[in-house]
């Protein structure tokens, strides 16, 4: 990836973070993207230029389409071009039924997870360069039924019909654009929170693989569509949670 852009939203900590720092590795050149935390953003920031590269950081609330239009307009103003684009950023609202959510959570989670991404695709597809890699990053919550998650999965489904209609639109330029579908995160959202153990206990107890996933995991599998051997696969959902879908 070595001369390529790659832009990450919500990339100051967390899956976003390990990300960034792993197309870092890889030799692009990276847009940091934080909303609240500049603290994180900085360091990020001098993880990724250890690894040769440049990289700057820009503060953006994702869910505003003002703001989404600005992290971009940084991200040519300094590098020129933009190749990878991973709309990562997004908010975790798990064990409430949904007989419990108010108007206030939905508003809240559908602006965040579904308004948000749509706008950062529109974007990317606007001013990604051909040949360009376009990943979103989801939840199998939107595969598999679970107590608990109706706002959440259902806020985060919407992007995988549009990741498909995405692809049959920016096909013709060879930009691909798919969709990594972890499973539940090991000492990520959440699972940050001991008093979560018993909830984190159950669901490896619902995993063949006998664990939970890592961000390095999702960075991975993120970095590899973001690659020119991915160029072949678009239009879909990589399923990444050790069997439990």
């Amino acid at each position: 990836m070595k001369g390529k852009t790659a832009l990450v939203t919500g990339s100051s900590e967390g899956l976003g973070r390990a990300i960034l720092l792993r197309l870092a590795a890889e030799g692009a050149n990276v847009v940091i993207n934080y909303h609240r935390n500049e603290t994180a953003a900085k360091e990020v920031k001098t993880a990724a230029e250890a690894e040769g590269v440049r990289a700057i950081v820009v503060q953006a609330d994702v869910s505003s389409v003002p703001d989404i239009e600005r992290l971009y307009d940084a991200a040519v103003e300094e590098f020129g071009r933009i190749d990878i684009v991973v709309a990562n950023a997004g908010m975790e609202k798990v064990n409430i039924p949904f007989t419990d959510v108010t108007e206030e959570d939905f508003d809240l989670l559908w602006r965040v997870n579904t308004k948000g991404p749509y706008f950062v695709l529109r974007e990317a597809a606007r001013r990604i360069a051909d040949n360009g890699r376009i990943v979103t990053i989801s939840s199998n919550t939107t595969t598999v039924p679970q107590v608990g998650v109706a706002l959440y999965g259902t806020s985060k489904i919407a992007m995988s019909y549009l990741i498909r209609v995405a692809a049959l639109e920016l096909g013709a330029r060879g930009v691909t654009v798919n969709t990594v579908v972890p499973g539940p995160i090991d000492n990520a959202g959440i699972f940050t929170d001991p008093s979560n153990d018993e909830y984190k206990k159950s669901l490896i107890d619902m995993t063949p693989i006998g664990r939970l996933g890592t961000p390095q995991d999702v960075a991975a599998i993120t970095a590899f569509l973001a690659s020119d051997d991915a160029g072949l696969i678009t239009g879909q959902q990589i399923v990444a949670d050790g069997g439990m879908h």
